[in-house]
């Protein structure tokens, strides 16, 4: 299992965590409790992961368990992956 947590970190910190100077985020930081991701956030994120991995997310995958950190959403790419094999 490969693990996408820095690919998947780095597009966040860079591209979604908004002005200002850019703090470095955990695996297990809830992306939603620090308000990096809202429901405008989680549709750009799916844009950004079904380009960057290849994959088809559908509306019931698009849950909080799934994108509540990047840990979370690694996991879910890499079950995503799995099941593409």
């Amino acid at each position: 299992m490969t693990d996408y947590t820095d690919t998947i970190r780095s597009f966040i910190e860079n591209e979604m965590a908004g002005p200002g100077p850019k703090a470095t985020l955990s695996p297990s930081d809830s992306l939603i409790d620090k308000g990096i991701v809202d429901s405008l956030g989680v549709q750009r994120l799916i844009a950004y992961l079904e380009k960057e991995f290849g994959v088809q997310i559908s509306d019931t995958e698009i849950v909080p368990e799934h994108f509540e950190t990047i840990s979370a959403v690694a996991q879910f790419i890499n079950v995503k992956l799995t099941a593409k094999e």
